[in-house]
């Protein structure tokens, strides 16, 4: 009896937001694989995509659930839309979804669950996500876009996730032992949990025993009730690079939450600000987790109760590098809260007001840990344009920070896509301040490429392109010294170096930094000798 109405409402739908005299639109339920060559696809119940199968959704394609159904992909999935015109998904009604008790006013999303490892991957690439609603069973209550259980071959890039909820874990994501790699892409208001038990983690998205890369994103006003208000990673080791989170807000770790991790990939080139929590951490809760924290910026920060920055429990051991953590507020623990004395955080060259002295918590006032060749003063970000958080000229943040041989996973590149060494040491920070620019210098996406990397005598160094002006090329040891310099003549692409004969044989293995410099730009690359 409920048939007729509903194809009356999606019919009104239709008739209010597409001129359907130059439209045309289907609606599809069930198995599906195949090009879906329509401007509007309605999905009027479940849809399956057979295994060895895939279902495709053309650039500019508006997808939109007539009630509470999923898409389980048991093949793949190709959602490849262009900027300006992207494949949106959403809902075609959107009244009851703040009613988080019932599936109304969502959809189900994607569901990957044990997939043929060997299946083709799924890619999605500039589109929309929304109103995405996990409110089904114990399995289904994860990940209001996507709920990926032991399946990795799934990329995100360039895509845009808004209001979409779930009632556990991931708002928008939810990944358990799935390595799958986000990039580039939006997360705003995003929500997860309840306000009393089980509560949320992950506001946008929480990956548990996985190995996921989340690179160049931003989240913005995202919320969970447990931990985590952006991103909850659990038994993971996550690459977190270049992303920035601002306004997000959780119980604990207002932007991101890590937990029980022994990670070997980083906390890398992140810039936090204004997130919040109700209790502990209003920018990162670590517990019982190591990872190295390298290159951040965490400051405006706010705890309604302790550690205003960064919060650690249960045996946390973050190690912490280049990092500025300063201008956060909290009522205890401004800056670092550490409750227990087993978590023993390290810092090394990292700029923190107060300093040591001002830690909060029995891990604080009884820190114990490593406390290395950092300063507590005013970082002078330059507080306006686009980058407000870099650094002016006068920072003392310029040239303080460190650089190890050993780090495996050291950035080409700042939070601006500018170089991330301009001198002899990198600075503390996110951004890294651009020394030798005029007012005619800019930055170039010179894609630098490197073969053997690591390499052990020739390296081999493509510039990329040709250039019609000379161009310097230098290489410096981690300690800041240059090994080796050359002139590349204009119309040459390439250029080998042979560390063996160029240095005598004496050069220390680990990490080298090449660096382009013409009149206009520069760029830079780093290897690894081994």
């Amino acid at each position: 009896m409920n048939k007729p109405i509903v194809v009356i409402q999606v019919l009104a739908f239709l008739l209010n937001f597409y001129d359907t005299g130059h439209s045309q639109t289907i609606l599809i339920q069930g198995n599906q694989s195949g090009i879906l060559d329509a401007d509007t696809v309605m999905i009027a119940g479940n849809v399956t995509v057979p295994a060895g199968e895939q279902l495709k959704f053309k650039a500019g394609t508006m997808v939109l659930a007539t009630g509470h159904f999923r898409l389980d992909v048991n093949g793949s999935i190709s959602a490849i839309g262009e900027p300006g015109s992207p494949v949106v998904f959403s809902v075609a009604d959107t009244a009851g979804f703040s009613n988080y008790a019932t599936g109304r006013g969502g959809w189900d999303g994607f569901h990957f669950n044990g997939n043929d490892p060997l299946s083709d991957s799924s890619v999605f690439k500039y589109c929309r996500f929304e109103y995405g609603k996990a409110v089904g069973d114990s399995l289904g209550k994860m990940g209001g876009i996507f709920n990926i259980r032991d399946f990795g071959r799934i990329s995100v890039s360039n895509c845009t996730f808004i209001n979409n909820y779930a009632y556990h874990w991931g708002g928008a994501i939810f990944t358990e032992s799935g390595d799958i790699r986000i990039s580039c892409s939006t997360f705003q208001g995003n929500v997860c949990g309840q306000s009393a038990p089980p509560y949320g983690y992950g506001g946008a998205v929480c990956f548990r025993y996985s190995r996921p890369e989340i690179f160049g994103c931003e989240f913005t006003g995202n919320t969970s009730t447990g931990i985590g208000g952006a991103i909850s990673l659990e038994y993971t080791d996550a690459l977190v690079s270049n992303n920035r989170f601002l306004d997000n807000f959780s119980g604990l770790g207002g932007a991101l939450g890590y937990l029980r991790s022994a990670p070997a990939r980083i906390v890398e080139g992140n810039l936090f600000v204004n997130n919040s929590c109700l209790f502990f951490g209003g920018a990162i809760a670590f517990i019982k987790a190591c990872p190295l924290v390298l290159h951040n910026t965490i400051t405006d920060n706010h705890s309604s109760s302790y550690g205003g920055a960064v919060y650690c429990n249960d045996s946390a051991a973050p190690v912490v590098v280049n990092t500025i953590i300063h201008g956060n507020q909290a009522g205890e623990g401004a800056q670092l809260y550490i409750w227990d004395i087993l978590s023993a955080p390290e810092f090394y060259h990292c700029n923190i007001q107060g300093g040591k002295e001002a830690f909060g918590g029995t891990g604080g006032i009884g820190f114990h840990s490593v406390y290395s060749n950092n300063i507590d003063t005013l970082p002078d970000f330059l507080n306006n344009g686009p980058h407000p958080y870099s650094l002016q000229s006068n920072s003392p943040c310029i040239n303080k920070g460190m650089f190890d041989p050993g780090w495996m996973f050291y950035p080409d590149k700042d939070l601006s896509g500018n170089p991330r060494i301009d001198g002899m040491l990198p600075d503390i920070g996110a951004y890294e301040y651009q020394n030798d620019l005029g007012s005619d210098f800019h930055i170039v996406s010179a894609d630098i490429k490197v073969s053997p990397n690591p390499f052990s005598d020739l390296l081999c160094i493509d510039l990329g392109k040709t250039y019609t002006e000379p161009v310097s090329l230098n290489i410096f040891d981690g300690r800041g010294i240059r090994v080796h310099s050359a002139m590349i003549d204009p119309g040459i692409q390439s250029y080998t170096w042979n560390c063996n004969i160029h240095n005598n044989g004496v050069l220390s293995k680990g990490v080298f930094i090449i660096k382009l410099i013409s009149p206009d730009f520069q760029a830079a690359r780093v290897v690894i000798l081994k």
